[in-house]
């Protein structure tokens, strides 16, 4: 499995099923977070998170990450 890390990188690069991959990876997050929302407003609170998400991935920038992230990701896995 690929990491997040690498995933990130190739749906940044307009890889659609690395973006799929990770909008999956965050989706039980993303479901967890909407349902503190009242019933009516929770698929707009998902798509709201989904395209957060996406503009996140959008506007990361691999030379902000410290070097040393990539190992501690490789040993503790996020997600």
């Amino acid at each position: 499995m690929e990491s997040l890390f690498d995933l990130t990188l190739k749906a940044k690069a307009n890889d659609r099923a690395a973006m799929e991959a990770v909008l999956l990876r965050f989706q039980p997050k993303i479901r967890r977070l909407s349902n503190s929302a009242p019933p009516a407003w929770k698929e707009d609170m998902e798509q709201e998170l989904y395209i957060q998400l996406i503009k996140a991935i959008h506007r990361f920038e691999m030379q902000e990450v410290d070097p040393q992230w990539n190992l501690t990701h490789s040993i503790y896995p996020a997600i």
